[in-house]
């Protein structure tokens, strides 16, 4: 049996800190504090790590003194518990593989001559054609895959090995690498498509993004060969500057963070709306965001960020985040014009919010204007706030207050941006005024579908009959 031998991985990098140390890995970091004596110790240390040592030779000598074992100690502790050695078999033999995939298995793989062995397990097939194919193919070979072209006209190219499979497609300046995904599951062309319409993928690619694309292609396939986790991240490669990021894509299938999907939903690169950005738009009193030309307004900058991207959709009814906020947005649609008895000025004209946002509009801005509530019915009123005959701003919530406060942020900022037209901002979702809305006479909404990716970001649509 051949003995085996503990290395530093050879990823592992060390900086000298005023009383200690840094060390990075492959995906973690630690400092360690101990004095400046600690960077001596490493010195020393280190070099007999990148060699190997049989795992009984890590043990501290008894003779050691005591301050210079605990140091030890702590150094070894410290690179176990971040994963920063690896257990091997002797040197490479002649089956071996290069010197740059040797380093790399033994700074990833937890046992990198079983690694090797996955790699080596079965024939790779790549199928395409053109510069991105042979990229892949010769970033295959150097990675000690074995090889086998399978030539078709086919605009991606496909690499696959075992039960996984991953997509690349390119064109002259940009190029992309979805996830690994099981055989059995690759994406659909409906979802390739829609990358290469958004990423603009044109024309034949050049030497340099090809074998770019090529080897981050071959690099997920090895990671999941050798079972490293693979991010469910589309990788986009661009030149002029040549760089690589990583992008969240909506494949159909649900996601359950509402966070990630609205990150999906607005990605710079693949999602349905361009991002909602701040910009050189003022900031006080109202938050303002556009998602290309389209404003949206809010109390907090995240809350206008969300209301231009759902504005931006194209939709032929009112979009939520969710059910219950799809609900909302379509029966205060629903309501928008029906009559109501005027409300009593007392509801409204006391309370803090509606009168912060009253101001803002007519003092700060300037705007001559006059606001009419009205009740629909018990916790339902409108406010509409206008300047003659045109409607600034309107909105519809469950209290007198609410309608004014929200009609009256609404119709700030439009003014902050200098917007024309009429503004909507709604409250809060409120079961009450649900149930209000869905007892009144003509109101009727009916769910809508959505495209398979506007789904997957949790996004729900109804329609307002006769509108």
């Amino acid at each position: 049996m051949r003995p085996v031998l503990v290395r530093l991985r050879p990823v592992v990098r060390a900086t000298r800190t005023a009383d200690g140390l840094h060390l990075r890995g492959w995906t973690s970091s630690c400092t360690i504090t101990g004095g400046a004596g600690l960077w001596k110790v490493w010195q020393r240390l280190a070099p007999q790590l990148s060699a190997g040592l049989h795992p009984d030779a890590l043990a501290v000598p008894d003779d050691t003194a005591p301050a210079v074992r605990a140091a030890v100690e702590l150094l070894l502790d410290q690179l176990r518990e971040h994963d920063m050695l690896v257990s091997l078999s002797e040197p490479w033999g002649a089956d071996g593989p290069g010197p740059d995939v040797a380093a790399w298995l033994e700074s990833v793989a937890p046992d990198p001559v079983e690694a090797w062995r996955r790699l080596r397990a079965g024939v790779t097939t790549v199928t395409g054609s053109g510069p991105l194919a042979e990229a892949i193919v010769r970033s295959a070979v150097v990675a000690g895959l074995l090889v086998r072209a399978n030539v078709t006209s086919a605009d991606e190219v496909r690499v696959q090995a075992g039960d996984f499979t991953v997509q690349a497609g390119c064109g002259t300046e940009v190029g992309y690498v979805l996830p690994t995904t099981e055989t059995s599951l690759s994406f659909d062309t409906e979802v390739t498509s829609r990358i290469v319409a958004r990423l603009g993928l044109i024309g034949e690619p050049g030497e340099v993004i090809a074998a770019l694309v090529g080897a981050a292609a071959v690099h997920r396939l090895t990671c999941a060969l050798i079972g490293l986790d693979d991010s469910d991240l589309v990788l986009v490669a661009r030149t002029d500057p040549l760089r690589s990021t990583y992008h969240p894509l909506l494949t159909g299938t649900p996601l359950d963070d509402p966070r990630k999907a609205f990150d999906a939903l607005t990605d710079e690169e693949l999602g349905p709306v361009d991002t909602p950005r701040l910009g050189a738009l003022p900031q006080t009193p109202v938050s303002l965001a556009l998602s290309g030309d389209t404003l949206g307004i809010g109390t907090t900058a995240d809350a206008a960020r969300l209301d231009a991207a759902l504005h931006a959709l194209k939709c032929e009814g009112v979009i939520g985040v969710d059910d219950h906020h799809a609900r909302g947005a379509a029966l205060r649609l629903a309501a928008r014009h029906l009559g109501g008895e005027p409300a009593d000025p007392d509801e409204w004209t006391t309370d803090r919010t509606a009168r912060r946002w009253w101001k803002a509009l007519t003092r700060r801005f300037r705007q001559p204007a006059v606001v009419d509530v009205r009740k629909l019915a018990p916790d339902a009123y409108r406010a509409e706030v206008r300047q003659g005959q045109r409607v600034l701003a309107w909105s519809v919530e469950a209290t007198a207050a609410d309608a004014v406060a929200f009609a009256a942020l609404a119709a700030t900022g439009h003014a902050q941006a200098g917007r024309e037209g009429t503004a909507h901002v709604a409250g809060p979702e409120d079961e009450k005024l649900h149930r209000a809305l869905e007892g009144l006479p003509g109101i009727r909404i009916t769910p809508l579908a959505l495209d398979p990716e506007l789904t997957a970001a949790g996004l729900v649509a109804y329609t307002v009959d006769g509108r």
